[in-house]
């Protein structure tokens, strides 16, 4: 007569818990943790006082206050970041490009997009001449060394795969670039031209044409968190924000204009 009881009370239990964890899980956060690279990269992210700033960070922000969320920022070395959503030990991460082998920790939504981007090959002036870029990657990058920063990828495999001389930074990248460590390095254009224009380097490099590729930057959010809806809800959010005259008065503030080569 007690069998039946035995048996069943220690899945009862168990049925209990997974319910409560599911529960847990799915709760959003009332404060919202936030890893980004530890580069500036005006006008989208920087540090400004110790604080990050830009117009990635006020666009995640708003969309979070609209939510009923707060905000907790930490700024990383780009690999560190990275491993921290994938690990589960932050919520999401922004700038992310999405490629097939970050859709595996990390979620994205077309929402979830704070901005484009052309990515571009650069050289040293006295090297451009001899650099026939056509838009054909394989052969080009058979014949030229490339550099790239740690960790970064850009969404084409014969980019993402090439072997290359990894830089930490993007102010490492440029004086790699600058001492002739390799004949051309791949670079976010919009990064490198905002950080750089009003900087004697600038006028060391040339941007090669076409450009290889236009590419999202995204706010992912963690697989292992268990984000997926939060990613849906925060793509809602994003997207009703960028049609308010708030999101226009951001656009104007940080004078989005694109910067061609």
């Amino acid at each position: 007569m007690n069998f039946l009881p035995r048996v069943l009370l220690p899945c009862l239990v168990w049925a209990l818990l997974s319910l409560w964890a599911t529960g847990v899980q799915a709760k959003p956060p009332m404060v919202l943790d936030v890893v980004r690279g530890d580069d500036d990269y005006p006008p989208f992210e920087m540090m400004v006082g110790g604080k990050p700033t830009g117009m990635h960070v006020d666009m995640v922000e708003a969309a979070a206050k609209s939510l009923g969320m707060g905000v907790r920022w930490t700024s990383l070395p780009w690999k560190r970041a990275l491993m921290m959503v994938e690990a589960g030990q932050a919520d999401a991460v922004t700038y992310i490009s999405r490629t097939p082998e970050r859709e595996a920790w990390a979620v994205f939504f077309e929402g979830n997009k704070l901005s484009t981007a052309e990515i571009r090959f650069i050289a040293r002036k006295e090297d451009a001449a001899r650099l026939a870029f056509t838009g054909e990657l394989p052969g080009f990058l058979e014949k030229n060394s490339l550099l790239a920063i740690r960790g970064f990828q850009f969404g084409k495999a014969e980019i993402d795969k090439a072997k290359r001389i990894e830089a930490s930074s993007m102010d490492d990248l440029v004086r790699r670039l600058s001492a002739g460590h390799a004949a051309v390095a791949v670079v976010n254009w919009s990064d490198f031209s905002a950080a750089y224009e009003d900087r004697a380097e600038f006028a060391s490099f040339v941007a090669l044409q076409p450009a290889i590729a236009s590419t999202r930057n995204y706010i992912a959010f963690s697989s292992v968190r268990g984000h997926t809806e939060l990613a849906q809800r925060f793509a809602e959010a994003l997207s009703r924000f960028k049609q308010s005259p708030a999101y226009a008065k951001l656009q104007k503030r940080y004078h989005l204009t694109r910067s061609e080569p």
